[in-house]
């Protein structure tokens, strides 16, 4: 039995998971800043590569180049390898793809790839500079993962794959997201780097202009914004999809979408756009139709007489045809270190690279020329003294005493004995000798080319700058993504909604109602137990205010309501987010339109009520909770919210809120559920900018405060009973009372509930 040893876990996992996220970092998640390639992508290209798979060739199935990976050098799962595979080969996922994909590999609209066994594919032209010279011991090999095979560490490319290609992953605490760039732009400025290694990040932008997208589209970042993005290595880019007005017949217009931003799926992008139609949100928008082929081409009908650059700002600021894309550079760099690297020092590892590559090559080079001349300096003196070479072979009784006299007699090594008994007979003519030493004379030339350029680090960098150009000349193309400044056109948001009345309807129990016309309130039907709390008549450019007993205004556009199609409408708890116990208590129209009132008699425990539909005609609201404490609120400081409400009144534990009244008269009326009634002035009660609990403005002693409103001091008013009966009251038997007192009696032995 092993012997046992005692370990902290907190040591033990910390240490442990510090092991997986490194792993997870280095063999999974971030590419290398060398080859711009994560460990999944080195090994499919290296995998097509070994299978002779290249441009030229027939390609073969998906399902055998994925078992190839698989079974030597990638222990993980076929779907990822795949889905991997794929994107290499995608024409709108890479700006110069790196796997020529035959059949389907999926589309801008998200459609999926067909499975590996239907599909085939090997490598594009530019993807053989990046395995070019991997036999010359350009770079290190390390066993693979059952110690059977050797694969390569990295490649040895000549392209800068992580610039114009890009890159994105999750690791564990890090990821990296790199955007593709042009390749004509990022040779450029590498040979410019290399000429005056000093540039600064705005000197390198003098050639790369910013990301290249597969999809084109607009880049809209300033020149500032995208070079602290470089220099610092983290950023984001704003896209925008490109489009055009077309002209039709009879003076109409169509809008083309010529090309999205990079990422976006084009047929949720269209779904976006139909929900926005099929809502009535953009009403000069009336249809939409995909004629994309290889081109994006999406169609947006609009009527006559719209502008098309007011709907293209709509649909900017509410689709994804405008999004960002965010810029994180992180890599590893060639020590296996991961770290956020500004471009200049992306272009300058690579260099580097490029520069330790071409070393290593030429030396390889070397070294096979001198091997060569090695044996043909061997081959010159035989045939100088063939005569006297052949007959000591003629001699000799075996190969090995043939060749021991060859050693001995003109002083060759074993190799050059080797090569010289193995030169077939046809060869051993005159004319040989001359053929000889020419090759000779050829590989002394290359020797000294090869051993100039060692010596010389100017040459080096020269051999450096020429292959980039070769890569230039084969591959480089024009940008895609256009780079410019576009003014964004003002608007106002209304500018889109189309002027129209409509009624809201809100039951005591929160379901909310929009119907366009309300002839009979008493037609309206409710749940058991539910009535009616207040009918509004507004437009569809108003807000709507809901206030609860909690406190609380919930302020929506009329607009973004759903219609009712039917049914007792929707909870107000959807739209919004209700605390426990809070219900609603009023509903106003902001700013409003004119004050309709709407009257309605209905059964059973409902009564006739009379609702105000808007605040119009009032600068100020009246708050007012159950402990009598009150204030006025400027109607001003009400203005849309989220789905989290704003504070208007400080609500005190057990406590609620019970009314709030538009201010339209000099006088505030309070009542109680004892029956008792209050009339004040108006100007005792204090005014609050914010939340706040006012003054007391009437003291119910042992019952709750029921309801208020601000009312004229000959106003008639109507109380309802808890029992459903109601009585009018006309204020002006009511003698003003000073704020915080109990009132007089005004329904004995008679339950208030509520004033309208």
């Amino acid at each position: 039995m092993a012997k046992e040893k005692e370990s902290d876990i907190n040591h033990e996992l910390e240490n442990r998971f510090l092991t997986y996220a490194l792993s997870t970092i280095v063999s999974r998640s971030l590419p290398d800043v060398r080859d711009g390639l994560k460990p999944i992508h080195r090994r499919i290209l290296y995998a097509i590569n070994s299978m002779g798979v290249t441009s030229d060739a027939k390609p073969v199935k998906s399902a055998k180049i994925i078992g190839e990976v698989l079974g030597k050098y990638h222990p993980h799962g076929d779907a990822s390898t795949y889905e991997s595979m794929v994107r290499m080969a995608q024409d709108f996922s890479m700006r110069y793809p790196l796997v020529d994909g035959k059949g389907n590999f999926g589309s801008l609209d998200g459609d999926p790839p067909a499975a590996y066994r239907y599909t085939e594919g090997r490598l594009t032209p530019i993807t053989s500079y990046i395995l070019n010279d991997i036999k010359k011991d350009t770079v290190d090999f390390r066993m693979n993962y059952d110690n059977t095979l050797k694969e390569p560490e990295i490649l040895p490319s000549r392209i800068p794959n992580l610039l114009i290609n890009g890159s994105s992953g999750i690791a564990v605490g890090m990821a990296c997201s790199f955007p593709s760039h042009n390749l004509t732009e990022v040779i450029s400025a590498l040979i410019s780097l290399v000429d005056d290694p000093n540039q600064t990040t705005a000197q390198i932008m003098k050639s790369i202009k910013g990301p290249d997208f597969a999809t084109g589209g607009i880049i809209l970042n300033s020149k500032t914004e995208l070079r602290q993005a470089y220099d610092q290595g983290m950023g984001a880019v704003k896209m925008r999809g490109e489009w055009e007005s077309e002209d039709l017949s009879r003076g109409k217009k169509q809008i083309i979408l010529t090309a999205i931003p990079y990422g976006v799926n084009k047929s949720r992008l269209i779904e976006k756009i139909a929900e926005i139609i099929m809502s009535k949100k953009l009403l000069a928008l009336t249809d939409i139709r995909d004629e994309s082929d290889e081109k994006v081409r999406v169609v947006l009908e609009i009527k006559t007489g719209t502008d098309p650059e007011m709907i293209m700002t709509y649909l900017f600021k509410h689709t994804e045809l405008e999004s960002n894309f965010q810029l994180n550079f992180n890599c590893l760099k060639p020590t296996g270190e991961p770290a956020r690297l500004s471009l200049k020092e992306i272009c300058t590892h690579f260099l580097d690279f490029r520069k330790d590559v071409i070393v290593r090559r030429l030396k390889f080079d070397l070294a096979v020329l001198e091997k060569r001349l090695h044996i043909l300096a061997g081959f010159v003196i035989i045939f100088q003294n063939l005569d006297q070479a052949l007959k000591l072979i003629r001699s000799s009784k075996s190969r090995q005493e043939a060749s021991t006299k060859l050693k001995q007699e003109f002083r060759l090594d074993d190799e050059q004995v080797t090569a010289v008994l193995e030169i077939p007979l046809y060869r051993l003519v005159s004319m040989e000798i001359d053929k000889i030493k020419l090759e000779q004379n050829e590989k002394l030339k290359e020797q000294n080319e090869i051993k100039s350029i060692l010596a010389s680090q100017k040459k080096i960098w020269g051999v450096v700058k020429t292959e980039l150009k070769e890569i230039d000349d084969k591959f480089g193309d024009k940008r895609r993504t256009k780079i410019k400044t576009i003014e964004t056109v003002e608007y106002n948001a209304e500018d889109f909604i189309e002027h129209e009345d409509v009624v809201l309807v809100l039951s005591r129990n929160g379901w909310l109602r929009k119907i366009k016309t309300l002839n009979d309130p008493a037609t309206l039907k409710y749940k058991e137990k539910d009535g009616l709390l207040g009918i509004v008549r507004t437009n569809t450019r108003d807000l709507v205010a809901i206030f609860t007993s909690a406190g609380m205004v919930y302020i929506h556009k009329v607009f973004n309501l759903p219609y009712t199609r039917g049914g007792f409408g929707e909870p107000v708890q959807s739209l919004f987010k209700f605390g426990d116990g809070e219900r609603v208590i009023k509903i106003l129209s902001l700013p409003g339109t004119e004050t309709e009132a709407a009257k309605t008699e209905d059964t059973g425990e409902q009564h006739a009520f009379d609702f105000e539909d808007s605040v119009k005609n009032s600068e100020e609201l009246l708050f007012v909770n159950d402990a009598g404490n009150g204030f006025r609120f400027p109607v001003a400081n009400l203005t849309e919210t989220t789905r989290a409400g704003k504070r208007v009144m400080s609500i005190k534990k057990d406590a609620r809120m019970v009314a709030v009244s538009p201010v339209t008269g000099s006088y505030v009326f309070l009542v109680s559920e004892a029956g008792k009634g209050l009339l004040i002035e108006l100007e005792q009660v204090t005014q609050l900018s914010g939340a706040g609990l006012g003054v007391k403005l009437m003291n119910p002693a042992k019952s709750k405060v029921s309801a208020a409103r601000c009312m004229d001091r000959k106003a008639t008013i109507q109380m309802i009973f808890e029992e459903g009966k109601s009585k009018e009251l006309n204020l002006s038997k009511i003698t003003p009372q000073n704020r915080g007192g109990q009132g007089v009696f005004v329904a004995k032995d008679k339950k208030i509930i509520n004033l309208i």
